[in-house]
């Protein structure tokens, strides 16, 4: 269960991070879809307020603004002319806070006062502060007055050549303010002045908000059903990886009950056989004896394959059960490679052995250790083709058992080396081989639950080299 507890815990971890980049990549997305619309409404204010200016620009007689050049003009009737249409541009606009005439200096970054809608206020309509006395800053300026335009770049560059309005919003005592600028032609198309407006765009703020809610709730929303569905594939898949794991086990657990079912009547039919081969029971007459030794090895092979399988059902459930004894090492391997001899001699392969005459005794499992072992041999003369190849090599070195296995089958397809040790799994390129899948998966249970560990290394048409390291003391691994 320990298994399914951190398949659990990095599911969970990767839905988290799954989710979190959804998020993410959710509120991004709706961030940049606000700001382009934030800018198209901004694109479309500003069209609107250089259409203003440029619309008030052309109201102006050149001559009425040429003739203003100081304060002493402020008594002609071209004065009065240009207050009165200043003013009756802002009365057309209530949105409209400022607007102005000025012109150009031999300073570039100077310009000069021409007059505004407020230049002919009473004292009355300046007084704002109500308290009957005009301050500094309630008095109008004058025309010819100067005025740095450093700060404003757009009115310093860009007003004199074409129509514009300020890039961004500035916030004023009346709210969010932005300026627009035209200028003012001679008959010639030489701007001889600007007309400059300072326009309330509240209603453009409160354009942006409205545009805003609902990319709010739609990604609160999206990010809610989200979460909520990941939530519910998360319970869906955890029931189910649990179902799948309770079946896999009550599975292993019948196999193992099944196996040690089968296992009793097998051993008795395979004594009584062997008893009547022997002659116990009375003499067989030559058919009798050749159909007997047929069942013989049949007995033999499912004794063979309940034990496989009981194995199976051990290494799945963490049952191993592993008996340390002390072995003499070179009779332990000569009782493998005298029957593998056996099996290579009747194929045609050419086996290859190179092991240590003297080999140290060693305290591991016999049975595991065996059947690792003769598996590996076995595997290797069966999936070598005739005329070819196994190598067997045992060393001992720094109190570790050295074993490696050799071929030149027919290697092992590199989208298959991650599943070569599996239950029932086999490489794709022997599915016409027989074989049940049972064995790598054993072996690798055998040498994991002695503390060791088998690996390998292959290529496609060229062979398979297994390799296993066990220490010469097993230590027994608890499940």
């Amino acid at each position: 269960m320990g298994g399914l507890a951190f398949g659990k815990a990095l599911l969970r971890t990767r839905i988290l991070w799954i989710l979190l980049v959804t998020i993410i990549v959710t509120v991004f997305t709706n961030f940049v879809l606000y700001k382009l619309t934030e800018n198209l409404l901004k694109e479309r204010l500003q069209n609107r307020l250089i259409a203003i200016a440029s619309t008030a620009a052309t109201s102006f007689d050149p001559a009425d603004i040429e003739s203003i050049q100081g304060s002493n003009d402020i008594t002609r009737a071209s004065f009065r002319t240009v207050v009165s249409q200043l003013g009756a541009i802002r009365e057309a606009n209530n949105n409209i806070r400022y607007v102005y005439v000025m012109r150009k200096t031999d300073d570039p970054n100077v310009f000069a006062f021409v007059a505004d809608a407020d230049s002919l206020a009473t004292n009355e309509e300046l007084d704002e502060n109500s308290n009957n006395i005009i301050d500094e800053e309630e008095a109008p300026p004058q025309p010819g007055d100067l005025y740095p335009v450093n700060d404003y770049p757009v009115l310093r560059d860009e007003a004199f050549s074409h129509a514009s309005v300020d890039r961004d919003l500035q916030p004023d005592q009346w709210g969010l303010m932005m300026a627009a600028y035209a200028p003012v032609r001679d008959k010639d198309g030489v701007a001889i002045a600007i007309i400059g407006m300072d326009i309330l765009v509240d209603d453009f703020q409160a354009r942006t908000q409205e545009a805003l809610l609902p990319f709010l709730l739609f990604t609160f929303l999206f990010i809610f059903l989200i979460t909520l569905l990941t939530i519910l594939l998360t319970r869906v898949w955890n029931e189910k990886v649990e179902a799948l794991e309770e079946i896999d086990r009550q599975k292993d657990e019948l196999l193992s009950i099944v196996s040690h079912q089968l296992a009793t009547p097998i051993t008795s039919i395979r004594w009584y056989t062997e008893m009547m081969m022997d002659g116990d029971m009375g003499a067989l007459t030559k058919e009798q004896k050749e159909n007997l030794c047929t069942v013989h090895a049949t007995v033999i092979h499912l004794v063979d394959l309940v034990s496989m399988i009981l194995e199976v059902s051990r290494v799945q459930l963490g049952r191993m059960k592993v008996m340390l004894q002390t072995i003499d090492m070179k009779e332990f391997f000569a009782e493998i490679t005298d029957v593998i001899e056996i099996r290579a001699k009747e194929k045609g392969v050419k086996l290859i052995m190179d092991i240590p005459a003297e080999l140290p005794q060693a305290h591991l499992d016999k049975r595991l250790t065996h059947m690792t072992v003769e598996n590996l041999l076995s595997n290797a003369v069966k999936y070598t083709p005739s005329g070819g190849s196994v190598s067997f090599r045992v060393s001992c070195n720094a109190g570790c058992l050295h074993i490696q296995v050799g071929d030149t089958g027919c290697g092992i397809p590199p989208q298959d080396k991650d599943k070569i040790f599996g239950k029932l799994f086999r490489a794709s390129n022997v599915r016409d081989i027989e074989g049940n899948g049972f064995g790598l998966f054993i072996a690798k249970g055998a040498i994991d639950a002695q503390g060791g560990k088998i690996w390998f290394e292959s290529k496609i048409n060229m062979g398979t080299i297994f390799y296993v390291d066990l220490p010469l003391q097993a230590v027994v691994r608890k499940s």
